[in-house]
């Protein structure tokens, strides 16, 4: 009779079983925390799913078909966000911090850090699904990042994203209103610029508002060279420099506070080189010599973030900190956490389904209908808009025209919201200029038919004009950008009592002086009284 064959547990050593089954143990959690991460990013993407195909456009926008108008578009258009984009880098940002997050999860992490971000992140994506404003929920995103790092890792691990959360943010566009004012801004300042560096190269120009007068021909600083664009990439590629690098304290902070004036620099050397290039015109030569320039400036800032590294000395890194702390996971209460973030990613899918506000739409009345070609004995002429110059000002329906009355001549522009337009606005500086080139001499805040107006004295060439602008029924320009930030134009709770307009009447004056201004001024509000009844009736909404 054979012996019993023993088996392989009996086999093994009494000290190796125990080991064995904590080793078993440990692998548990760890593929619940994998499984519930893949759960919750499933759900993450599906709720987000209108974020994914957002693009910042609106009214009067054609998307280029051509492969130069697309990479014009995609490195130099001032509003096109590119959420994909920076969800990519944000999931790569995270990827690398996998191995720093895993050696946090199970550390004890506050509830009240945890639920405060998440009610937040609700809040404001049941908004982003209800006002039809998907680009906010990237900003929920940023707080269920917050909160769930925390609910996985406690404040270490919050730390941790801070970066990644931070970068999720460059997918929310500029509101449009505060967008034309930066715009312009910087056309002005991009211009002045280009001037300065042409007449250190001792070339004779002329500087003209947004406009560079050479021998060689008029160079207009357009939106697309404005490098807002390069200032929003550069900023980013800053963050993403600091990560790879371990940059921390002041060192960080110095190279983000750098990279707009690098991009700035790099801008105006991108419109010199357009105006001594020959072939600038083409659009792919426009297009590459831009990129090469963006390629100069992260050159640049590689070279700050060298000699800053040789000049500051370095904290210690916050991994290593991460080291030496004391792991202490939690492995009852973890498989509890990672249901608890699959339950709230899984409440994001169903708040994603929730209807769109039904706002009623606001009827207007058209300008060139409503304003009269005749006001009382004055005739007038339609003119031409410098949509160009204009950009992404956007209205609704314009009237632009010429009266006269004998030797008296006002130029009229109105300009009328488009009420569910998020991406174009009314207000912008370029109202108050009749067009491209034209040099702002003075201004000051005046009073015309009791509305409160600013009054410019522009000049272009020999021709000087005083010119009044003013809103209509607007709010200003912090209360329009929280509209177009929040889209309460596309809900019923904010819908606006009248519809908004910008007004620009401008006369030719013989000087700056302010006898010819004042005299410029009466005849600008003689018009105004004429005109002010249609001007009340385009601000009132029509029944519909």
């Amino acid at each position: 009779m054979s012996a019993e064959r023993p088996s392989d547990a009996a086999s093994l050593p009494a000290a190796a079983e125990p080991r064995a089954r904590r080793a078993r143990a440990a692998k548990r959690p760890d593929a619940r925390l994998s499984l519930g991460l893949a759960a919750s990013l499933l759900f993450a993407g599906v709720a987000c799913r209108e974020l994914l195909r957002f693009q910042p456009t609106g009214p009067g926008h054609v998307a280029s078909t051509s492969a130069s108008g697309q990479v014009e578009q995609w490195f130099f258009e001032p509003s096109d966000s590119s959420p994909l984009v920076i969800l990519v880098l944000c999931g790569w940002l995270l990827w690398r911090r996998r191995a720093r997050l895993a050696a946090l999860w199970g550390q004890r992490g506050s509830w009240a850090l945890t639920a405060g971000p998440w009610l937040a992140a609700a809040g404001i994506f049941f908004w982003a699904v209800r006002a039809g404003a998907p680009e906010l929920q990237a900003v929920a995103l940023v707080a269920v990042l917050l909160g769930a790092a925390n609910l996985l890792g406690g404040l270490a691990a919050l730390r941790v994203v801070a970066i990644p959360a931070v970068v999720l943010l460059f997918a929310v566009p500029i509101p449009a209103p505060l967008l034309n004012e930066i715009l312009w801004h910087l056309q002005i300042w991009t211009a002045d610029f280009t001037a300065l560096l042409l007449r250190m190269l001792q070339v004779p120009v002329l500087l003209s508002g947004d406009r560079l007068i050479l021998d060689r021909g008029v160079f207009a600083i357009i939106e697309t060279c404005s490098g807002l664009r390069s200032i929003e990439t550069l900023a980013l590629l800053a963050i993403l420099m600091i990560d790879l690098f371990g940059r921390r304290g002041r060192h960080a902070v110095i190279l983000l506070v750098v990279s707009p004036f690098v991009a700035f620099l790099i801008n105006g050397l991108r419109c010199l080189g357009l105006i001594f290039n020959p072939h600038a015109d083409i659009a792919s030569i426009h297009n590459l010599q831009g990129i090469a320039m963006l390629l100069g400036g992260v050159l640049l800032l590689y070279f700050a973030d060298g000699l800053l590294a040789r000049f500051l000395a370095e904290p210690e890194p916050v991994s290593a900190l991460e080291r030496s702390a004391r792991r202490a996971r939690i492995r009852d209460r973890l498989g509890q956490r990672i249901a608890v973030l699959v339950g709230f990613s899984a409440l994001l899918v169903a708040i994603s389904l929730a209807p769109r506000f039904t706002a009623p739409k606001i009827a207007a009345n058209i300008p060139m209908n409503v304003v009269e070609r005749t006001l009382d004995g004055w005739q007038s002429v339609d003119q031409s808009t410098d949509w160009v110059f204009l950009g992404k000002t956007g209205f609704s329906g314009i009237l632009n025209r010429r009266y006269t009355d004998g030797s008296e001549l006002v130029d009229a522009f109105i300009g009328q919201a488009t009420p569910d337009a998020r991406v174009r606005s009314y207000l912008s500086p370029k109202v108050g200029y009749p067009a491209s080139g034209w040099i702002n001499e003075r201004e000051q805040p005046g009073q015309i038919a009791e509305r409160d107006v600013l009054l410019r004295v522009v000049r272009k060439g020999a021709s000087r004009w005083l010119v009044a602008t003013w809103y209509e029924g607007s709010p200003g320009l912090a209360a329009e950008s929280a509209r177009a930030l929040f889209s309460l134009d596309s809900t019923p709770l904010w819908q606006r009592k009248r519809v908004p307009l910008a007004v620009r009447l401008s006369t030719p004056v013989l000087s700056g002086e302010p006898a010819a201004v004042e005299n410029g001024r009466l005849q600008l509000e003689q018009f105004a009284e004429r005109l002010s009844p249609a001007l009340k009736t385009l601000s009132t909404p029509r029944e519909s």
